[in-house]
């Protein structure tokens, strides 16, 4: 019987050694919220770059011209017919 306690005793101690690794892995892949934060700045970095460029190229491509009939004000009515009205 005392073999057998003897035995048992390394077993533990493997078995101890592997769920440890499996911790200290789980704990290794573990996102945090400073990962999500580092993520998060990323993510707008890339799409201010992307607003950067279409910027740019909107601005090589020339003036942009409104549709017919738009106005500034939103109502669609040409700027004469406006003051015609007031």
């Amino acid at each position: 019987m005392a073999n057998t306690a003897n035995r048992l005793v390394p077993e533990q101690g493997k078995l101890r050694r592997a769920l440890a690794v499996v911790f200290a892995w789980l704990q290794a892949m573990e996102y945090t919220s400073f990962d999500y934060t580092l993520d998060r700045i990323e993510r707008l970095e890339r799409e201010v770059g992307q607003l950067k460029e279409e910027l740019r190229q909107s601005r090589d491509t020339g003036p942009v011209v409104a549709p017919l009939g738009s106005n500034i004000d939103g109502t669609g009515e040409s700027p004469s017919t406006n003051s015609a009205i007031l």
